[in-house]
């Protein structure tokens, strides 16, 4: 790494012209250090774009962008760091008393990054953001060398409000009693079929499937293999093909051992528990504890889901036969979109999710696309079951068209279509 090639990268981000569709988070620059974690091609860059091109038009030469995944960069060592602000100041040195933005993309790629970060965050006059993959590398990193001194924030894949602002849609007030709740609800279609990763939202539905099962690989043996350092890289593979395959659904890693030892295949039940940890890292997988003490949740299975839907679709090929189980998946992202922390209630009868705030269980929600005969009696008892447990005043059924309200047991059960549910 050289000061020359610095000073390049520093002028193209702030000459860069980056066309992207607004994201609904919103950063504010407060003093402390900004992480935005996310998947691989969930869209950090374009939203740390976002937040560069709302600072041009005051602090355009204040700004210091570098993608440490650049190839130009190679190799990064930690000492050659403190090159980056020698280079910026060679090339602004009349800024040496004011304010800067820095925003460093994929920092984690250069060892004992968190050091120079403190020091440039103790030390000099910066706002500054960073991004990277894995949850835990960052905040490993972030809880010994930078504690109180960070905000973390998540990027998803677009949100379905996000998605239908990409398709040129904009929601006015009432629009749902409008003939545009139509093409919103065959746009909502789309998008639990090919998902929202920022990248293919425009593309060829062909294509799209193609894209996105390279993502299925980059994930794999960037994010898992190469950075785990994963050497039993075909267990880990199927494993994941496994999760995949069975999202929404319950996961036990002492089953899933025993089924590979029933086949004769060699590995360490601590060794599964690692890797399922490392899916969930890298923000691959999401898992799901049922409601209880600690003791508790260890002791039962938990539910994966997966990061994006269009992604098991691309994978599994079983979009028609699935569509209970993607509503099912749609709904946690987005309960995990809005920072929502989620469990699942099983008793006598089971409710898909609760979520919390602190100790205190603050919504019961049961997702269910079409209510028959055969299945209404036991979506609306695990609700109820979970309305009486925790006190709540009602409980919700997501659906794919049923819209209402009725007394059941006593208890209120609102009835509300996915697609008007992830637009409130």
């Amino acid at each position: 790494m050289d000061k020359e090639t610095i000073k390049k990268l520093i002028i193209l981000a702030q000459e860069r012209d980056v066309k992207f569709a607004q994201r609904d988070t919103q950063i504010y620059f407060s003093g402390k250090i900004n992480t935005i974690i996310g998947s691989q091609r969930a869209g950090k860059t374009y939203f740390m774009y976002q937040i560069i091109n709302q600072l041009k038009s005051e602090n355009k030469d204040k700004i210091i962008y570098i993608n440490f995944e650049d190839e130009r960069l190679f190799p990064i060592k930690k000492e050659e760091l403190d090159l980056i602000l020698d280079a910026y100041y060679e090339l602004y040195p009349d800024n040496k008393d004011e304010k800067l933005y820095i925003f460093f993309d994929e920092i984690h790629e250069v060892p004992f990054w968190e050091t120079f970060l403190r020091r440039l965050y103790d030390q000099e006059n910066v706002e500054i953001c960073v991004t990277g993959s894995s949850s835990k590398l960052l905040s490993k990193e972030i809880a010994t060398g930078l504690r109180g001194r960070t905000l973390t924030y998540r990027i998803f894949p677009y949100s379905f409000k996000e998605f239908l602002n990409v398709k040129g849609l904009t929601l006015q007030r009432n629009f749902e009693y409008t003939p545009l709740r139509h093409k919103i609800k065959n746009l909502l279609i789309e998008y639990i079929e090919f998902g929202g990763f920022p990248e293919i939202v425009d593309k060829d539905n062909t294509l799209k499937t193609k894209i996105l099962q390279e993502y299925f690989d980059l994930i794999f043996y960037k994010d898992l293999v190469d950075r785990y350092q994963i050497r039993s890289f075909a267990t880990v593979k199927e494993m994941l093909l496994y999760l995949v395959n069975n999202f929404s659904s319950y996961f036990s890693t002492n089953k899933y051992y025993n089924n590979l030892k029933s086949q004769g295949k060699k590995i360490s039940k601590n060794t599964l528990f690692t890797y399922l940890a490392c899916a969930a890292d890298i923000n691959f997988i999401f898992i799901v504890p049922k409601y209880g003490k600690l003791k508790e949740q260890f002791a039962n299975p938990k539910k994966v889901y997966v990061i994006d839907t269009g992604l098991i679709n691309a994978i599994s090929f079983k979009f028609s036969q699935n569509i209970g189980r993607l509503y099912e998946n749609v709904v946690l992202i987005e309960l995990k979109r809005r920072d929502k922390d989620v469990y699942y209630w099983k008793n006598k009868y089971e409710c898909d999710f609760l979520t919390t705030q602190g100790r205190e269980v603050e919504e019961a929600i049961q997702v269910c696309y079409e209510l028959t005969d055969e299945n209404k009696d036991r979506e609306i008892n695990g609700l109820i079951e979970a309305v009486d447990e925790f006190k709540l005043n009602d409980g919700l059924i997501i659906t794919g068209d049923l819209e209402g309200e009725e007394i059941k047991g006593g208890k209120k059960i609102v009835y509300k279509p996915l697609w008007k549910w992830l637009l409130k």
